[in-house]
């Protein structure tokens, strides 16, 4: 009888300590759930364009060392070419082969206008931030553009092309800080299998197996 007693009270105070932990993740499973992705990516925000592929091998270019070209409209009247190298970064220049420079304020807001569906009137340089910033994943340096009317919803902007690598809105920072929960990795929000994660899901199963046997093998009068 008191080994009885004393099962029940270790498990009660194992489940007091992971009971937080698992309202998390319920919580956050249940937004993952009926929250259409889609709609957290904003990536009906994005106006597509019209770029074309094609394989280098006709052209006159050193063709071995690239896996392909790509040509995207930038400013109005303005075409830009993407060159994907095998064992480089990806290279922006202009269709007479001169390095793209960076977009300016004003054109980094016209680019934004003709690319999403926020009309922006504001951006901001962005060339440093910390390993959870909403951008993480994006080679730097970025512009962010925005509207006053709704600073809330921004598009990340590549300093080259112009291309919209994000849109982050008030879903998508809700969605990563449930993610974080979720995950149990508060730094970069990208690591999966953390020592937190691993030691809660082990004290959660452990909880679950211990409340079976307490009701299966108790007397029902300690039940």
């Amino acid at each position: 009888m008191k080994k009885q007693r004393l099962f029940r009270r270790w498990h009660r105070w194992l489940a007091v300590i992971t009971a937080l932990q698992l309202l998390a993740w319920t919580a956050s499973g249940v937004f993952f759930a009926f929250v259409d992705i889609n709609y957290v990516r904003g990536e009906g925000r994005v106006i597509p364009i019209d770029g074309q592929y094609f394989q280098p091998a006709s052209l006159t270019l050193e063709a071995g060392e690239i896996s392909g070209l790509r040509i995207i409209p930038r400013l109005p009247g303005e075409w830009v070419l993407e060159v994907r190298p095998h064992d480089a970064d990806i290279k922006w220049l202009s269709l007479s082969g001169d390095p793209l420079p960076a977009l300016t304020r004003d054109q980094a807001l016209a680019v934004g206008s003709l690319r999403t569906d926020l009309a922006p009137d504001t951006a901001e340089w962005v060339d440093s931030g910390p390993l959870a910033a909403e951008y993480r994943g994006r080679p730097l340096p970025l512009w962010k553009v925005y509207s006053s009317l709704d600073a809330s919803t921004v598009a990340y902007l590549h300093v080259s092309s112009g291309e919209v690598v994000a849109i982050r809105n008030t879903a998508w920072r809700w969605w990563d800080f449930l993610w974080s929960l979720h995950i149990m990795d508060y730094d970069d929000r990208d690591t999966i299998g953390t020592l937190l994660l691993k030691v809660f899901s082990v004290l959660a199963l452990v909880t679950a197996v211990a409340g079976i046997v307490l009701f299966i093998l108790l007397p029902k009068k300690f039940s």
